[in-house]
C-alpha cells in the first residue's frame, strides 16, 4: 500500500522527531557505567559530551545518587568556559556537604582549588586550599594533607613568594619520605621537583644540588613510565643549576634533553620556561637574533591564550631592549603595549592575593590561637571575661577601621567627580576670546609692560607652552623681560608663584587629555611626567596630588571603571 506524497512526507517528519527521543529515553535507561563510557569517548563532540552528561545528571537526580551527581558536575565544571562552570562548582560543594561524607567534602574543595588555581584566580584557590588544609588536619589526614601543602606551596610560588612556597615544599617532602608506599614515593618526588624549582628561583646552586641529587636516587623506586617523565623534569631543574652557575653550554644540553617529554606532557607552561632560559642562553653567547626568536615564541603565547607566568615576563626585557638597539621603534612600541597589558594582569592577580595572604592566613592563625585560648579559658571566667572585652574591642577598632575606609573611598570618588565634571564643562580651558580677554586686561588700570606681558601670559597658556621644561630666568627672557617683574606679576594676578602656576596648568591639561585620550592611560608615571614637563615621576605625583587631592593612578583606575560600566 502507498501513502498520498503528503502522507509520506509527514511520516518522515514524525520518524525524525521521534529517532531522537527513543535514543534519550534508552539512554536515561543505560547504567552508570555504560554512561560513563560514552562520556569519556575522546570521539565524541563536546556538545555531545555536555548531552550525555546532562542525561547522566539528570539520572543520578531521579533516583537521588549524589555521589554519581556530583562526579558528573565535577565533569562537566571542567568542560565549560570558567564563567559557567563557577554555579557548578557551587553545586558541588552543596551536594558534598548534602552527603555527609568527608571524602566527597574534602574532594569538592580541592576541586575548587584547583579550578581557580588553573584560572589564575589565586585570591578563591587559596581561600580553598585553607579550607581543605583545615578539614584534613580535623580528620586527621595527613597524607592528603601534605598535597594540599603542595598546593599552598605553588601559589607561593607563583606569586613569586619563594620563602613561603620553600617551607610549605620542605613539610611535604619531610612527610612523603618516611613511607616506601608507591604514592609516597610518587608525593616525595613532586615535593623534590617542586623544592628543585624554589631553590634555582632563590639563587641557590648548592640547596638545587643537593636536591636534584636525592631526587636521582629515588627514580629506581618509580616504575616505567613515571621514571620517563620525572627524568625529563630532573634534566629541566638540571638546566636551571647549570644556568646559575654560568655553564650555559651544560645548561643549554640538558633544557633540550628535558624538553621533548615536558612537551609531550602538554606541560606548555615549563615549555615556554625553557624557550625563557634558551633565550637567555643565546642572548649570552651574543646570538641575539636567535634569542628573539625564542622570546618571540613567549610573546605568541601570551596573545593566544592571554597568559603568562611572572618568570616569562622576563622576554619583554630582552625584546625591549633588543628592538631599542636595532632601531625598530614600531617593533619596541608593540612589545611595550603587550607588557603593560601583562603588567596590568600580575598587579590584579598580585592584589587579589596579597589581600588574601594578609586576610585569609593571618585569620587561620588567629582563628587557631583563639581555640587554644577558649580551651585554657573554660576554667578561667574572669580571664575569659578579659579575653572577652578585649575580643570586643578589637572588632569595635576593625568595624572603625573599616567605616573609615569607606568614608575615605567616598570622599575620593566625590572629588574624582568633581575632577571630571569641572573638565566637561570646561572642556578646552586655556583657549578663551582673545580680544575679550584684552578687553578684560585693560580695565585693570595696568601699565603698558603689564598689559603686554599678561597678553603674553595668556598666549603662553593657549599655545600650551607650559608642556615642556621650562624655568623662571628663561621664560622671562622670552618674554623681554627680567625675573623679578615676571615673578612680582604671576603672584600678583595668578595668586601663586612661578612654579605653583606651571604646574597647575600642567595638570590641568593632564585631566583633559587622560579624560579623553584612553591610549594616554597606557603610560607609566614616569611617561606621563616626561608628556607633561615634569622633571620625573615623583614630581608628577606630587604636584597631581597637591592640585587635585588624588594619586594620578586613582584617577587613571576611575577613569577606566567609568569606561568599563558603560560598555556593558
Amino acid at each position: 500500500m502507498f501513502l498520498p506524497k503528503k502522507s509520506s512526507y509527514y511520516l518522515l517528519l514524525l520518524t525524525i522527531f521521534l529517532l531522537p527521543l527513543s535514543s534519550y529515553t534508552q539512554t536515561i535507561q543505560d547504567s552508570y557505567q555504560e554512561l560513563w563510557k560514552r562520556i569519556i569517548l575522546d570521539t565524541i563532540s563536546k556538545e555531545r559530551t555536555l548531552s550525555y552528561l546532562e542525561v547522566y545528571i539528570q539520572k543520578a537526580q531521579k533516583e537521588n545518587n549524589l555521589k554519581e551527581e556530583y562526579k558528573a558536575l565535577e565533569k562537566k565544571a571542567f568542560s565549560v568556559s570558567p564563567s559557567a562552570s563557577i554555579p557548578l562548582i557551587s553545586e558541588m560543594e552543596q551536594l558534598a556537604v548534602k552527603s555527609k561524607n568527608d571524602s566527597l567534602i574534602e574532594r569538592s574543595i580541592s576541586t575548587k582549588a584547583s579550578f581557580y588555581y588553573i584560572n589564575r584566580n589565586f585570591k578563591e584557590a587559596l581561600s580553598a586550599s585553607i579550607q581543605a588544609e583545615a578539614l584534613n588536619i580535623k580528620k586527621g589526614n595527613i597524607y592528603q594533607l601534605n598535597f594540599v601543602r603542595i598546593d599552598i606551596g605553588n601559589i607561593y610560588y607563583h606569586t613569586k613568594n619563594y620563602i613561603k612556597a620553600k617551607e610549605y615544599f620542605t613539610k611535604a617532602k619531610n612527610y612523603y619520605k618516611t613511607k616506601n608506599n608507591y604514592n609516597y614515593v610518587q608525593g616525595y618526588m613532586v615535593s623534590l621537583y617542586s623544592l628543585s624549582k624554589t631553590y634555582w628561583q632563590l639563587n641557590k646552586p648548592d640547596s638545587l644540588k643537593t636536591t636534584i641529587e636525592t631526587a636521582e636516587n629515588t627514580l629506581p623506586l618509580l616504575n616505567n613510565q613515571d621514571r620517563v617523565l620525572e627524568t625529563a623534569y630532573i634534566n629541566y631543574v638540571k638546566g636551571g643549576y647549570y644556568f646559575l652557575k654560568q655553564d650555559f653550554n651544560e645548561a643549554q644540553h640538558y633544557f633540550l634533553k628535558a624538553l621533548p617529554d615536558i612537551k609531550k606532557n602538554e606541560d606548555f607552561t615549563n615549555e615556554y620556561v625553557i624557550y625563557l632560559y634558551l633565550g637567555k642562553i643565546a642572548w649570552e653567547k651574543n646570538e641575539k637574533q636567535k634569542a628573539v626568536s625564542y622570546f618571540m615564541r613567549i610573546d605568541q603565547l601570551f596573545q593566544k591564550r592571554n597568559f603568562l607566568n611572572y618568570e616569562l615576563r622576563h622576554a619583554y626585557d630582552y625584546l625591549i631592549a633588543y628592538y631599542k638597539e636595532t632601531g625598530q621603534p614600531q617593533k619596541q612600541l608593540e612589545v611595550t603595549e603587550h607588557l603593560i597589558a601583562l603588567n596590568h594582569q600580575f598587579e590584579k592577580e598580585q592584589q587579589d592575593l596579597t589581600s588574601t595572604l594578609h586576610y585569609e592566613f593571618e585569620t587561620k592563625k588567629l582563628e587557631a590561637s583563639k581555640t587554644d585560648l577558649q580551651k585554657q579559658l573554660s576554667s578561667n571566667k574572669y580571664t575569659y571575661g578579659v579575653w572577652l572585652i578585649g575580643s570586643g574591642l578589637l572588632c569595635l577598632t576593625l568595624c572603625g577601621y573599616a567605616f573609615w575606609q569607606t568614608k575615605q573611598k567616598k570622599q575620593l570618588r566625590l572629588r574624582f567627580n568633581e575632577l571630571i565634571n569641572g573638565v566637561q564643562s570646561a572642556n578646552e580651558p586655556f583657549e578663551k576670546n582673545t580680544d575679550t580677554e584684552k578687553s578684560v586686561i585693560e580695565t585693570k588700570n595696568l601699565t603698558a609692560t603689564e598689559e603686554r606681558l599678561l597678553l603674553a601670559l595668556q598666549k603662553f597658556e593657549n599655545e600650551k607652552g607650559f608642556l615642556k621644561p621650562l624655568k623662571l630666568d628663561d621664560f622671562a627672557a622670552e618674554l623681554n623681560t627680567n625675573r623679578n617683574t615676571l615673578s612680582k606679576l604671576i603672584n600678583t594676578n595668578k595668586g601663586v608663584n612661578f612654579n605653583q602656576y606651571i604646574n597647575s596648568l600642567r595638570v590641568k591639561q593632564v585631566l583633559i587629555d587622560l579624560k579623553n585620550n584612553t591610549r594616554l592611560r597606557q603610560l607609566n608615571m614616569q611617561g606621563l611626567a616626561e608628556t607633561y614637563g615634569f622633571a620625573n615621576a615623583k614630581t608628577f605625583s606630587m604636584q597631581f596630588k597637591a592640585e587635585t587631592s588624588l594619586s594620578p593612578a586613582y584617577f587613571i583606575e576611575q577613569l577606566q571603571l567609568d569606561d568599563a560600566e558603560t560598555a556593558h
